[in-house]
């Protein structure tokens, strides 16, 4: 009989267009959660994300709600009894605005999604979606391509750990006489929570009841946490062979087997046995024995569980030799036990739709072996015939540098202002281009390949600084110690883009629900001398007047509260000389910075005549020939700009020699921020910096701070 038409035709569907994804034809039929709504559990006050079949790593800061969200979506299939502090905090500390007449409850709504197929008479799964599909409003979605009809079913459990009303009353009462503050009003909702609170399931879509055995038979759900031992592989392995033993004709086998164990032994001891029996073969009903018919014996039988025999070992594949598997490495031993318990829950008999959540993969696995397992992780879906969901936590960049943007959904704690709250965001819809344009697959096409493991450090912090180079990565934190700004602290990323593709990476954050503070630090590139035009130093006047288009196309492109864009404003094009500039006033300082930037031949030259523009002119022919060529230039530009601008002439001799700092610099940038970070003539007595901090800097660090 088919089932799935009889069902059909009997009753209509409920559909939600937002709540399941595009019909794809010829696929096998898919169960999964695809959204999940938490109210007043651990960090989510009322929080709601949405996921996708297959695979769904979740990114974020430490304590973001990662683990929180995996022990939520853990409830479905084992629910447990909660403790006081599971309620969300923030919610309990207005206890005497919300919980003085009805008392606390946590709430949790898993909106079910599933495929089937009219013709598909194996699929027995609908029938566990019975007490949870909706009777209301109902809307067939049926849709037939080549002869293949097939539906997408909506579901929803809505899951209440709530106090029986019937202690309500006995609750206020106590709460009344006793909470004078918040830590009495825990006190009194702890003796209530341990005693007289519950689990309570319905329809969420029809509000009616539903028993706990309906929720739990729904999904099969692996939690592997974080703390994973090999304790744990034993339990399940245990498991199975105790399944396996309690199957009658096993059993049999079993008892057999026993029996032969028991014959082997006591032909084995049979000396030991005939001696123990010869102590007690004469009594002579010295203790009154003999009266009830009763004599001693000595025998052998077997008596031992299959499961505790049952052991897992790893073997030296080269010498042969085995240890057991908690005296494996961390790291080896992590991988296996993750690895068996993925495996073990292929055996589990009678569930055919299967969760995965999987804390902290990374655990004790250097960077190779993570990119390794989670690899396999991701394949799962693909080689895997009963298309698991999988939820995998990290807070690491190397797993989420190879996870894929469709798979990752950002998760971050609002700990700012008085609503705290988690927010999430989906990568997928992130780059979705709803409005016609490119830049954002362009933009998804340019993370796909340049997220790399430093540059998915972004995804994690609270804060992110974009910059070009090298350099700028290398100084920043050194620029935030000067200025005060615990960089440890604060959890700032700073990001090398290798470039001006800023647009490509804030795309991440544009109108993103996940809010963070984007500063862009990018260079302004002004052509103070144009040696492939008429070779004359441009004025201050034009340098204060130009905004690149490269930075008005990103203003333009993000006007959003979160991201601000600085750039040079003393006269420097770029990071490098800009640095210099504002260092030269402290010519003791000055001359160190631009003496790891100049040719060797160049600083003998400086150390005669410093700064002192005039004398390079005037000795310019003691310069080898090279550096002669190079260093005329400036000079010839700087003599065509002075006879026009006398008042400023100090202002462009800092200029030329910033030019050639930075025509100097510019092949070895990285090479000289590490010399000065690990130049000791650059710190004072006390400790601290002799630098000076550019002036965009210092304002771009205070926007990001405030």
């Amino acid at each position: 009989m088919n089932y799935i038409k009889e069902y059909v035709v009997l009753v209509y569907l409920w559909f939600n267009d937002n709540a399941c994804f595009k019909i794809i034809f010829g696929s096998e039929e898919v169960m999964y959660i695809n959204k999940i709504h938490i109210q007043n559990y651990r960090n989510f006050a009322d929080f709601t994300m949405e996921f996708h079949k297959g695979l769904n790593v979740i990114i974020g800061a430490n304590n973001s709600g990662k683990t929180g969200l995996l022990y939520a979506i853990n409830l479905l299939n084992s629910p447990s009894d909660i403790s006081v502090d599971d309620f969300n905090k923030n919610n309990l500390l207005q206890y005497s605005r919300l919980y003085l007449e009805t008392a606390p409850s946590i709430t949790i709504e898993y909106n079910i999604c599933h495929r089937i197929c009219e013709d598909d008479t194996n699929d027995e799964s609908i029938i566990r979606l019975l007490p949870f599909l909706g009777i209301k409003e109902f809307a067939e979605n049926r849709q037939e391509q080549d002869g293949v009809v097939e539906y997408n079913i909506a579901a929803c459990i809505r899951s209440v750990y709530s106090l029986d009303t019937k202690f309500l009353e006995e609750y206020k009462k106590a709460v009344a006489n006793e909470a004078k503050d918040f830590e009495s009003y825990l006190l009194v909702l702890k003796r209530f929570v341990e005693n007289h609170y519950s689990w309570n399931y319905t329809n969420g879509i029809s509000d009616t009841k539903a028993e706990q055995k309906a929720v739990t038979n729904v999904f099969d759900i692996r939690f592997i946490g974080a703390e994973r031992t090999s304790e744990e592989v034993r339990r399940e392995t245990k498991r199975e062979i105790i399944s396996f033993t309690k199957n009658a004709d096993n059993a049999a086998d079993l008892d057999k087997f026993k029996h032969k164990v028991s014959e082997d032994i006591e032909n084995l001891l049979s000396p030991s046995i005939t001696k123990l029996a010869a102590l007690f073969e004469n009594e002579k009903n010295e203790i009154g024995l003999a009266k009830g018919n009763v004599s001693i014996a000595s025998t052998v039988h077997a008596n031992f569980s299959l499961a505790d025999t049952y052991t897992t070992e790893v073997k030296d594949t080269k010498s042969g030799y085995t240890l057991p598997l908690q005296y494996n490495g961390l790291g080896y031993n992590n991988l296996i036990n993750i690895y068996m318990l993925i495996k073990l829950t292929e055996i589990r008999p009678g569930k055919d739709f299967r969760i995965l959540c999987l804390e902290e993969p990374e655990a004790h696995l250097h960077p190779a072996m993570q990119y390794k397992l989670f690899k396999y992780l991701r394949d799962l879906d693909d080689t895997d015939g009963l298309n698991p969901q999988i939820f995998v936590t990290t807070p690491s960049s190397n797993i989420s540098a190879v996870a894929g943007l469709d798979n990752m959904f950002m998760i971050a704690y609002n700990r700012e202002g008085d609503n705290y709250d988690c927010s999430q965001q989906s990568l997928l819809e992130q780059f979705d281009d709803k409005d016609g344009t490119t830049i954002k697959a362009e933009a998804k096409a340019h993370l796909t390949k340049f997220l790399d493991v430093t540059r998915s450090d972004m995804l994690f912090s609270d804060k992110v600084i974009l910059v070009e180079g090298i350099a700028e990565k290398l100084l920043l934190p050194l620029f935030m110690e000067i200025c005060g700004c615990a960089y440890e602290d604060e959890h700032i990323s700073i990001v090398e883009i290798g470039g001006k593709h800023f647009k490509y990476f804030i795309e991440l954050f544009n109108r993103n629900a996940v809010k963070k503070k984007v500063l862009c630090i990018t260079d302004k590139d002004f052509k103070w001398i144009d040696f492939d035009g008429d070779s004359n130093l441009r004025s201050y006047s034009e340098y204060e007047s130009n905004e690149p288009t490269h930075i008005t196309d990103l203003k333009k492109r993000f006007p959003i509260e979160n991201f601000h864009i600085c750039t040079q404003s003393m006269g420097g094009r770029t990071f490098e000389d800009e640095f210099f500039l504002a260092n030269i006033k402290n010519e003791a300082t000055a001359t160190i910075v631009f003496k790891k930037a100049i040719s060797d031949t160049v600083n003998e030259f400086f150390d005669k005549y410093g700064f002192d523009l005039t004398a390079w002119e005037s000795h310019i022919e003691e310069m080898d020939r090279r550096s002669r060529k190079a260093v005329r230039k400036f000079l010839d530009a700087y003599k065509s700009r002075i006879d026009n601008s006398p008042k400023r002439i100090f202002d462009y001799e800092k200029l030329i020699f910033a030019e050639i700092f930075l025509n100097y610099a510019k092949d070895k940038k990285g090479d000289i921020a590490l010399g000065i970070l690990t130049d000791k003539s650059l710190m004072n007595e006390d400790g601290s910096s002799k630098l000076v901090v550019p002036r965009y800097i210092q304002e771009g660090l205070k926007w990001l701070l405030k």
